[in-house]
């Protein structure tokens, strides 16, 4: 029994830095934005040349005065009855969106590679104890 979780325990040991290297370059690849503003696009080629021919301006058109029409007062507005209408009620919207509990996915993944990581560190201080 005791060669068997020696054997565990040194395949684990071995397993471990594997472990964290998987845990802590994934979630780095994968949620990762990339560094475009570090790396700007490569030019391969200069880009083309546009010319613009000179715009020459259009020709001036004289337009005549025009004499504006005789002066007709507008008719008097019609008087409607409109009958009083009651304010609409008020609703008091809720204070946070529908789904008010629930975080968000990279929340979720952060707390959990922090509890691996903080359990991780509780497992190797417990083995410490106990080799001493």
């Amino acid at each position: 029994m005791a060669t068997r979780r020696i054997r565990l325990k040194k395949k684990l040991k071995q397993l471990l830095p594997a472990v964290t290297v998987t845990l802590t370059t994934v979630p780095f690849t994968v949620w990762s934005s990339p560094a475009q503003a570090f790396f700007p696009p490569v030019w391969t080629s200069p880009p083309p040349v546009t010319v613009i021919p000179p715009v020459s301006p259009p020709p001036l058109v004289v337009v005549p005065p025009v004499s504006p029409p005789p002066f007709v007062p507008p008719p008097p507005p019609p008087v409607i009855v409109v009958p009083p209408v009651s304010p609409p009620p008020i609703v008091v919207p809720p204070v946070c969106p529908p789904p008010c509990g629930v975080p968000e996915p990279g929340t979720i993944v952060g707390g959990l590679i922090g509890l691996a990581a903080a359990a991780g560190y509780g497992f190797r201080r417990r083995d410490e104890k106990k080799a001493e």
